[in-house]
């Protein structure tokens, strides 16, 4: 049996070798950090400061597959 151990993120022309984010250890991924920890940098960076927990929560709801309310 072939494992797949590479990734290629089309729409950036990302690829490399499957692994964990560095920061929240959960997600595989070619870029890192990943895409939701480096949605939470960004934003954070953007408002100066640390997200709170619903703030975060209302960020990741998206982008984790979160249900529509």
């Amino acid at each position: 049996m072939n494992n797949i151990n590479r990734i290629l993120i089309l729409k950036k022309g990302v690829h490399g070798d499957l692994s964990k984010c560095k920061l929240c250890k959960t997600n595989f991924t070619a870029i890192q950090p990943c895409i939701v920890c480096q949605s939470i940098i960004e934003k954070e960076q953007a408002l100066g400061r640390k997200l709170s927990n619903k703030e975060c929560a209302d960020l990741t709801n998206g982008l984790l597959g979160g249900k529509d309310e």
